[in-house]
C-alpha cells in the first residue's frame, strides 16, 4: 500500500498498546489557573470511559476536498452564526471528540483553533438565531456558560479552545475542572497511540467491556473476541489512507476476525453492512495481516469514498432538529 508514513504509521501500532498565548485565568479545582494549561492538552478535559475517542487535524482537512464535509460537522457541533464571527474553515484548526455511554448515547468535543470570543457570548446572550433558526439558550453550570441549541452545546474555556457535546456529557466535562486537577483519563495504549506523530487523524476503541459489542457481534462477524481498535491516518493521495490494529482476546479470536474480515470483503458483505449504517460507498481492497492477537489493516480510500464517510460522521453529530 503506498501510504507515505504508513510504514511507521503501522509500526507504531502494533509497537503500541497550538498553545494560545492570552492570559484568561480559568477555574480548574478551586483555584485560577491561566488559558494555556487547558490549550496546552484538550485531551485532558474529556471524562475518562470513553468508549470511542478521536482526534482530526481540521486543518490539513480543511486543505483538501474534503473541507466542505468536515466544516459541515463543526457547524454541527458549534452551531453559530454569522454575527458570532465564526467561520469553520478559517477558526477550527483541530477536533478531540468522544462518545460515552453514560446516561445513554452521549458525545463530548473539544474544538481548538481561534475564536472570537467576545462576538459568540454578545451573540449567545442575545439569544440569536443560528443558521437552523433555532435562538441559541443560555445557561449556567459549574461557574461556566453554557450555549444550548437544542440538544448541543457548547461552552467557551478559552479564545482557542472550546467545549462541545451533549448536557450530559458536556456537564461531566466541566466537573473536571470544577473538581480536579486537569490530567488525562486515558489507558497507556492510548496515551501511546494519540502520542503518534504523522498522522492526521487518530482513532481509539475500547469494547473491553462485553456488552458493548453483544449486540452487534451477530451481524459484525469480526466483532467477537475484539477488545481494542487503533486508527491512524493521513489525506494524502489518492484521498485518505488509513492503517489500523484490532486487538483481540485471545489468538483464535484473531484468527476468527481476519477470516471474517476477508470473506466481508470477498462477498460484498462489508458494503451491505455500511448500507445498513446510512451509506454504501465503493470499498476498495484492504491488506490485513495478523500478528498474535492482533490483526493489522491498511487501506487507501479515494474523495468520493471518504465524502461517503463523513457524511455518515456528519449526521451522527447532527442536532435532532435538523434530521429528516
Amino acid at each position: 500500500m503506498r501510504l507515505g508514513v504508513s510504514g511507521a504509521l503501522l509500526g507504531a501500532l502494533l509497537c503500541a498498546g497550538c498553545p494560545s498565548n492570552d492570559e484568561t485565568l480559568v477555574y480548574i479545582g478551586g483555584q485560577t489557573v491561566d488559558a494555556k494549561t487547558i490549550d496546552a492538552d484538550p485531551l485532558a478535559m474529556l471524562p475518562g470511559g470513553a468508549l470511542i475517542l478521536g482526534q482530526l487535524d481540521a486543518a490539513a482537512l480543511f486543505a483538501t476536498s474534503l473541507g466542505p464535509a468536515v466544516g459541515q460537522i463543526a457547524t454541527n457541533l458549534l452551531p453559530l452564526g454569522v454575527e458570532s464571527n465564526f467561520v469553520p474553515s478559517r477558526d477550527v484548526k483541530r477536533i478531540y471528540a468522544a462518545t460515552y455511554s453514560m446516561q445513554g448515547a452521549d458525545f463530548c468535543a473539544i474544538l481548538q483553533g481561534n475564536f472570537d470570543e467576545t462576538a459568540i457570548r454578545r451573540a449567545a446572550q442575545r439569544m440569536a438565531q443560528t443558521p437552523s433558526g433555532v435562538p441559541v439558550v443560555e445557561t449556567h453550570y459549574a461557574g461556566n456558560s453554557l450555549y444550548t441549541v437544542s440538544n448541543i452545546g457548547f461552552a467557551v474555556l478559552t479564545p482557542s479552545t472550546i467545549l462541545s457535546g451533549n448536557e450530559t456529557a458536556m456537564r461531566r466535562a466541566l466537573d473536571r475542572l470544577r473538581l480536579g486537577k486537569l490530567d488525562r483519563s486515558l489507558p497507556p495504549w492510548m496515551q501511546e497511540l494519540f502520542a503518534t506523530q504523522g498522522a492526521d487523524f487518530v482513532l481509539a476503541a475500547d469494547l473491553s467491556a462485553e456488552n458493548v459489542i453483544e449486540a452487534a457481534a451477530p451481524q459484525v462477524p469480526f466483532l467477537p473476541g475484539l477488545r481494542i481498535v487503533r486508527v491512524l491516518g493521513n489525506f494524502r493521495p489518492p484521498g485518505t489512507n488509513i492503517v489500523g490494529a484490532l486487538t483481540y482476546a485471545d489468538n483464535p479470536s484473531a484468527t476468527q476476525g481476519v477470516q471474517a474480515l476477508n470473506q466481508l470483503q470477498q462477498f460484498g458483505s462489508f458494503t451491505t453492512l455500511l448500507a445498513l449504517l446510512g451509506f454504501a460507498p465503493k470499498i476498495p481492497p484492504v491488506t490485513v495481516a495478523q500478528q498474535g492477537r492482533d490483526v493489522a489493516f491498511s487501506v487507501a480510500v479515494d474523495s468520493s469514498t471518504a465524502v461517503a464517510l463523513l457524511d455518515f460522521f456528519t449526521r451522527l453529530t447532527q442536532p435532532h432538529w435538523t434530521r429528516r
